[in-house]
C-alpha cells in the first residue's frame, strides 16, 4: 500500500466478509456522508455489503464522521488518501485495497458518490439485475431527483453511459481490469464515462460471453442528491465550477478515446498530463452552443500546457 494511503477497519466483524463490496468516494463530504452511509443499509435490503469509504484529500471532518458510523454498518472500512482525486481513489480501491484473495470472494462491486443517498433496495436491485442478465458486466442506477431527471435517465440508456453517482460491476469484469492493470488516468474527470466505454467496447477481448447487453440500467435502483437552487447564492459558484469541470471532461474524453482507438489499452496514460502532452489536440473552432467560450478557453489552456511541456523537455 502506498505511504499516502491509510486503511483502517471501522467496524469489521469476525464473521466472513460479504460477497458484495461498495466503494464510497468522498471528498470533503462533512454534513453529507452520514446520510449517505445511513441510506446504504436501506438500499442493501437483505444483502450483506462491505462498505469502503475512500476519503480523498479531505480537509474537513469527513473521516471523523465515518468513524462515528461504526455501529451503523457491520463491515465498514475507511481509506484515507492524501490526493484529492476520484480517478486515483478508484484505482486505489480496485487495485490496492482489494487484495487478490479478497477479489476472488467478491461477486458484485458497487460504486457511489459520498454526496448522494440511495433509495431503498437500490443495491439489491442492481445485484439482482446483473444476476438476471449473464452477459451484463455493469448495471447503472438512475437519478430520483434533479430538474432534468427524465432527460438524464433517457440519455443514460440511449448512450449506454453509467452515472458515477451509483453503478455496479460484475466481479469477473473487475478481475479482468485487475489482470490487465487497467487504471484510470489520474486527474481524469469522468471515470464513469471511460468505464462505460470499456464495458461496451473493451478494446481487448473480455472473457467469452453469449451475445447480449453488456451494460444494463435499473430504473428503480435510484439515488438522490441536493439540486442547485437559484435562491442560494452559494450555489452559483458551485454551478460555474461544475460547468468548467464538465467542459474539461468532454475534452479529456475526446482526446483519450482518440488515443485509445489508435493504440489500444496499452496507450492508456497514467495521468491526464500525459494525455495533454501526446493525444490529438481538440479543435479550437467547434461550436457547442452557449458553452463554446468555455470550451475555447479550456482548449487554449491544454494547448498552452503542451507548449510549456515541450519547451521544458527541450
Amino acid at each position: 500500500m502506498k505511504s499516502d494511503v491509510n486503511v483502517s477497519s471501522i467496524s469489521g466483524r469476525p464473521t466472513a466478509r460479504p460477497s458484495c463490496s461498495l466503494a464510497v468516494f468522498a471528498h470533503n463530504e462533512s454534513g453529507r456522508i452520514i446520510a449517505g452511509l445511513e441510506s446504504i443499509a436501506r438500499a442493501a435490503g437483505d444483502r450483506d455489503v462491505e462498505v469502503v469509504v475512500l476519503a480523498n484529500g479531505c480537509t474537513d471532518s469527513t473521516s471523523d464522521e465515518v468513524r462515528a458510523c461504526a455501529n451503523l454498518i457491520p463491515h465498514l472500512w475507511l481509506v484515507e488518501i492524501a490526493m484529492a482525486d476520484k480517478a486515483n481513489a478508484w484505482n486505489v480501491y480496485v487495485h490496492d485495497v482489494i487484495t487478490p484473495e479478497r477479489a476472488g470472494e467478491i461477486e458484485t462491486y458497487f460504486f457511489m458518490d459520498g454526496d448522494v443517498t440511495l433509495e431503498p433496495h437500490a443495491l439489491s436491485l442492481l445485484a439482482s439485475a446483473l444476476s438476471e442478465v449473464p452477459t451484463a458486466m455493469a448495471a447503472g442506477g438512475m437519478p430520483a431527483t434533479g430538474r432534468d431527471r427524465a432527460g438524464w435517465r433517457r440519455r443514460m440508456v440511449e448512450s449506454g453511459t453509467l452515472a458515477g453517482n451509483l453503478y455496479a460491476l460484475r466481479g469477473d469484469f473487475v478481475q479482468w481490469l485487475r489482470r490487465r492493470q487497467i487504471r484510470m488516468p489520474v486527474g481524469l474527470i469522468g471515470e464513469d464515462i471511460l468505464l462505460s466505454r470499456l464495458v461496451a467496447a473493451p478494446l481487448e477481448q473480455l472473457p467469452a460471453v453469449d451475445e447480449g447487453p453488456r451494460c444494463i440500467f435499473c430504473s428503480n435502483a435510484e439515488f438522490s442528491f441536493r439540486s442547485l437552487s437559484a435562491l442560494r447564492p452559494r450555489d452559483y459558484r458551485i454551478y460555474l465550477r461544475r460547468k468548467w469541470r464538465y467542459t474539461y471532461r468532454a475534452l479529456q474524453l475526446e482526446m483519450l478515446m482518440q488515443l485509445l482507438s489508435a493504440g489500444g489499452i496499452a496507450a492508456m496514460p497514467r495521468h491526464v498530463n500525459e494525455l495533454y502532452e501526446s493525444a490529438p489536440l481538440p479543435s479550437r473552432m467547434r461550436w457547442v452552443g452557449l458553452d463554446t467560450p468555455l470550451r475555447l478557453l479550456a482548449v487554449l489552456e491544454i494547448r498552452s500546457f503542451r507548449r510549456r511541456s515541450l519547451n521544458a523537455a527541450s
